[in-house]
């Protein structure tokens, strides 16, 4: 019963905030997350064109979206990848990473 609650639990969008309470527990984990966007960008790494910004509620996460999807700043946004506490990228490290792959 308990590993169905839980995978019900995952299976819900949660918010930044939710993740950053006990983000050791999602580490390496696939988690769909609801928030704004903010500081959204794009930027040709040695990944390809990579789509990056912050998803947020009263807290924020770094997503990494390698699939390049547009977002507006300000607008709502749910992305689904895999959280990380710590990314280490071609050129820079993330801490609280969201990371969608191709």
């Amino acid at each position: 019963m308990q590993q169905l609650i839980a995978a019900i639990l995952l299976a819900a969008a949660l918010a930044p905030s939710a993740i950053l309470a006990n983000p050791s527990s999602y580490d390496g984990k696939t988690v769909t997350v609801t928030g704004t966007v903010a500081h959204f960008q794009t930027s040709s790494t040695p990944m390809g064109t990579v789509a990056g910004f912050q998803l947020c509620d009263s807290k924020c996460v770094v997503v990494i979206d390698k699939t390049n999807t547009s977002h507006s700043n300000g607008a709502s946004a749910t992305v689904t990848g895999t959280f990380h506490v710590t990314f280490k990228g071609p050129r820079k490290s993330f801490n609280n990473a969201i990371v969608i792959g191709k």
